[in-house]
């Protein structure tokens, strides 16, 4: 039976593999249930007509949603300096660091490659069901007499 973690502490990458003192990121993937508490908190609906017919409007905060996305993701992080200085992981911080062309470039490609490995990971686990031939179920069809 396969073994599934909802801890979502996250993964760490890091700046040279090489040499992990230099420092590094603690990334994890956005969930389904944070993309829709984010939504919840940004998005705002309202009934608009035109001509007599009703339509949603819909108004997204969308510098809070990248605040929070990005909140969620980095976890943690190590040896991160802004102009010279030390940078603790606060959600501010986060925000100051993300205008930083390279440093948001690192995170990006990070994130593709942990949404990368956990996409493999769950494919994966599904080939290995007991259930599956290979991940992939054949239907029952029914013969006619």
């Amino acid at each position: 039976m396969p073994n599934f973690d909802s801890s979502n502490i996250g993964t760490w990458f890091y700046f040279d593999p090489a040499n992990e003192e230099l420092g590094g990121v603690c990334l994890r993937e956005l969930t389904n249930d944070e993309v829709v508490r984010i939504e919840r908190m940004t998005v705002k609906k309202r009934k608009k007509f035109r001509r007599g017919i009703a339509y949603d409007d819909f108004d997204t905060d969308e510098k809070l949603a990248s605040k929070m996305r990005w909140d969620f993701c980095i976890t943690d992080w190590k040896e991160i300096n802004l102009d010279s200085k030390p940078l603790d992981c606060t959600v501010e911080n986060k925000v100051k660091i993300m205008n930083v062309i390279d440093f948001a470039k690192f995170l990006v490609d990070s994130l593709e490659k942990l949404v990368d490995t956990n996409r493999t990971l769950d494919e994966a686990r599904v080939k290995n069901l007991p259930n599956s031939s290979n991940g992939k179920t054949e239907p029952t069809v029914a013969k006619s007499v």
